[in-house]
């Protein structure tokens, strides 16, 4: 039976694990024994394949434990995380010495956990430290635990392993460790990207809605039988580009499949003469507009754009040709304006434009999507094609940098080298390859990376056995805008209103911090609580205001995800005094940044509200 004082913290903080937990209090245990080490403490052991294996020592475990505690002690730690429990003679030696280092415990058997919480009262550590416990084998569960930990401590996890694990466990342990570890660094790499572009990403999609709502939208308002059950190329820029010009020339004069250049691809086809039937583009930084500078140079007025909505607003001015939008999710803006009358089509951020294409392309109904140029690996120590330089970022890769690659396979089999962003781009592709059956990806980049998914054919194959007729429709481009402006108008006027409560909503809620400040030193609990009730109120009107909800909120996503991540730890805090402090530390830098952008976004917004109006009045005349 869980002892009384474990079970009562159990509930508070572990509910369902109690629960898990309680049914081995009404029987007997299936694969372990508790028996007495001869230094008359107990110890557990378990059955492992008709055969018997202590789990700690079974002449004298506290001795045992503190030899591997010392074989651990490290002053920089911040959260432990132990893995395999027994009696918990390790977890007590080593938190004697670390009292206020963080600590987690993972036992991969239930009836392990359930002998360790009946015989080892848990107040005996820091408990105040402790932030989880939990068991089984169950690989989602448990690595969605393990990358909560990982998040939690900003990926800094000391590891300790009961040795006995390392030989019962030991595979399944670094199996779920490398999954989480990947998901982490997936999570901190998308926590970077918005921390960069939260700000940029709105800021965009409020200066380009006037465009968006005279533009296009490709997947709304274009014939789509102009594509269906043909095949399309994505150029991008990679190395291998450069074998492939006198194929895509060929392509492009006979009209054999349409030919979509993403990225800074547009420079080298436009190098070489070849000019695609669309470029893409969806990047939402300023210098993004260098990509497309030799389009505007040039005054090149028959390459259409098709631009995301949230790309950098330079990009889009002054565009000399036809310009097509797509609404990416990462533009609330339209998605709230637009949504609701036109059930609304999006395309979902991705790591690349290549990959955005790649969804564009399958939501058109292209039967055959076709990759040229597209490494994702380095090839002769080249990141582009000729004829493409950036001032930001070399072609060639340095000695250091090599340091830092990964190898995996290319198209042919043999070992190239890759970099991080590269493989998050490679598992995009599988993705969105493998949730679309229906269309044929084929990957024609030679000594490019292999994409799952997809099935290697030289391009020039592909023009001999496939590519025989012609498909492309001349001015496809062509459509008639279907946005209702009333509509909009009405949803502008809701958030209108709601940007001028929200001023003082915010000072609302700042009040109420300032007054919790006041009383934190008085520490009258009654008035404390009170104080947190009133600011749970105005918290929630706040998240209600829809200016809140559309703008601010996006353009404070990092900020946002730290205060849910605070506020579920803040429940379970019973000091008052404690509480207070901790929620004046959590919502107040918040609600700084709200105001702040509260400030910044206003201009642009009457200036959205500006610019729609004069496109209602120009429609009634």
């Amino acid at each position: 039976m869980i002892l009384i004082d474990n079970r009562n913290l159990l509930r508070i903080k572990h509910r369902e694990l109690l629960q898990q937990l309680s049914i081995w209090d009404e029987k007997p245990y299936e694969s372990i024994e508790i028996d007495q080490a001869k230094t008359g403490v107990p110890t557990v052991k378990v059955e492992l394949e008709g055969k018997t294996q202590y789990i700690q020592s079974k002449y004298d475990p506290e001795r045992e434990a503190k030899r591997l505690a010392d074989k651990h002690d490290e002053e920089s730690v911040r959260h432990i995380l132990f893995i395999g429990v027994g009696m918990g003679y390790h977890i007590n030696s080593y938190l004697e010495a670390h009292v206020d280092v963080k600590f987690s415990i993972y036992e991969p058997n239930e009836e392990i956990l359930h002998a360790y919480l009946s015989n080892m009262p848990l107040d005996k550590l820091p408990i105040q430290q402790l932030q989880s416990v939990f068991t089984g084998t169950d690989e989602e569960l448990l690595t969605e635990k393990i990358q909560g930990l990982l998040a939690a401590s900003n990926n800094v996890l000391k590891i300790i392993t009961l040795p006995v694990y390392e030989n019962i466990y030991g595979e399944q342990i670094q199996l779920l460790l490398q999954r989480a570890l990947e998901s982490v660094k997936d999570r901190h790499s998308a926590l970077a990207t918005n921390a960069v572009f939260q700000k940029r990403w709105t800021i965009n999609s409020i200066k380009n809605f006037a465009t968006v709502l005279k533009t296009p939208n490709i997947l709304h308002d274009i014939d789509r039988s102009a594509f269906e059950g043909k095949p399309a190329i994505i150029v991008a820029a990679g190395p291998s580009l450069n074998e492939e010009f006198k194929n895509l020339r060929y392509i492009k004069e006979n009209g054999l499949a349409y030919i979509f250049s993403v990225g800074s691809a547009i420079n080298a086809l436009i190098e070489q003469g070849i000019y695609p039937d669309a470029a893409c583009t969806y990047d939402p930084k300023e210098r993004n507009q260098n990509v497309i500078k030799i389009i505007k140079d040039k005054n090149i007025k028959d390459i259409p754009l098709i631009f995301g909505t949230s790309v950098g607003y330079e990009t889009i001015e002054n565009y000399p040709g036809i310009l097509l939008s797509m609404v990416t999710s990462q533009d609330i803006i339209s998605s709230y304006l637009l949504g609701e009358t036109e059930n609304l089509s999006v395309i979902n951020d991705a790591p690349s434009i290549a990959v955005i294409t790649l969804q564009l392309l399958i939501k058109l109904g292209f039967s055959e999507i076709i990759l040229v140029g597209q490494n994702l690996s380095f090839r002769n120590n080249k990141r582009f094609a000729e004829g493409i330089n950036y001032r930001h970022i070399s072609n060639s890769i340095s000695e250091e940098k090599k340091k830092d690659l990964v190898p995996i396979k290319d198209v042919y089999g043999e070992i190239v080298f890759t970099e991080d962003m590269y493989i998050r781009m490679l598992d995009q592709f599988k993705l969105y390859i493998n949730a679309n059956p229906q269309t044929n990806v084929i990957n024609t980049t030679k000594g490019g990376a292999a994409i799952e998914g997809t099935e290697f054919i030289e391009l020039a194959t592909l023009i001999k056995k496939t590519l025989h007729k012609s498909v492309v429709i001349k001015n496809w481009y062509e459509g008639e805008v279907n946005s209702n402006i009333n509509h909009i108008v009405k949803k502008l006027t809701i958030l209108n209103k709601a940007h001028l409560h929200l001023d003082n909503q915010l000072k609302d809620v700042m009040e109420i911090l300032d007054r919790i400040l006041e009383n934190e030193s008085l520490n009258i609990r009654s008035k404390l609580e009170s104080l947190h009730l009133l600011l749970d109120k105005k918290v929630s009107l706040l998240s209600d205001n829809h200016y809140y909800q559309v703008i601010i909120k996006s353009m404070i996503k990092v900020q946002y995800e730290r205060l849910q991540e605070r506020v579920l730890k803040l429940k379970y805090e019973q000091n008052i005094k404690k509480k207070s402090k901790e929620i004046l530390e959590t919502f107040r830098p918040f609600i700084i940044a709200c105001k702040e952008e509260y400030q910044n976004s206003t201009p642009l917004f009457l200036e959205l509200l500006s610019n729609i109006e004069g496109m209602r009045s120009n429609e009634e005349n």
